[in-house]
């Protein structure tokens, strides 16, 4: 009796993990409405207006979060919060060993230079991500019935955007026909993994007799 029971308790055990592996999924698909439809649509009109825009944005800093959050992530490196405290302490009369300007210096100059490294870094970043978010791609408008220029920050989720060779694609997007005659393309993924290898990518299946 003791055995059945205790094959009858793992029975029970090993359904319960099956049916917590077969929980079902989360949907995570998405629906996305072709913006030719809604040119001149403003606020609720525009089915697309729960997403995001497509101006890039890799700058850790503003002008007025710089010093406090640079300060804030400067001081969680151990050696920077220790040589302070050292420095602190020769305001001490007790415990100072040497004069309380001097023992700042060091601490004040490696904190500004890392500071001033931080700053050319964050500059470049914010150079790079204008000259992208300022670069021209071609867009089709319901309006003119004709792809016309616009900035890549400029494009929004469910526009028809016309690629062009060797041109940098700073967003994501599905391709629904190309001039290949195997309906291909390809692309180059360097600045995403690193590697130069061209990669092929074909016509969404749904679209090959649309094409």
């Amino acid at each position: 009796m003791a055995r059945e029971s205790e094959d009858t308790g793992m029975a029970k055990a090993s359904k319960a993990k099956r049916q917590r592996k077969k929980k079902p999924k989360e949907n995570k698909t998405r629906t996305v409405h072709a913006n030719i439809h809604y040119d001149n649509a403003k606020g609720e009109e525009n089915p697309n207006r729960h997403y995001a825009n497509n101006k890039i944005k890799t700058t850790k800093y503003t002008v007025l979060s710089f010093l406090p959050k640079n300060l804030f992530e400067q001081f969680h490196r151990f050696a920077n919060v220790y040589f302070v405290f050292i420095a602190l302490l020769n305001f001490v009369p007790v415990v100072n060993a040497f004069q309380p300007e001097l023992a700042l210096a060091p601490v004040v100059f490696i904190l500004s230079v890392t500071a001033i490294k931080d700053l050319w870094e964050d500059y470049r970043r914010h150079r790079s991500d204008k000259e992208i978010n300022h670069m021209d791609c071609l867009v089709y408008s319901r309006e003119d019935k004709r792809y016309v220029e616009k900035y890549w920050k400029e494009v929004h989720v469910g526009d028809f955007v016309r690629l062009r060779c060797n041109e940098i694609l700073p967003a994501d997007v599905l391709l629904l026909s190309s001039s290949d005659p195997d309906r291909l393309c390809h692309i180059e993924t360097a600045t995403l993994d690193g590697e130069t290898n061209l990669k092929q990518r074909q016509v969404v299946r749904s679209f090959f007799e649309l094409v």
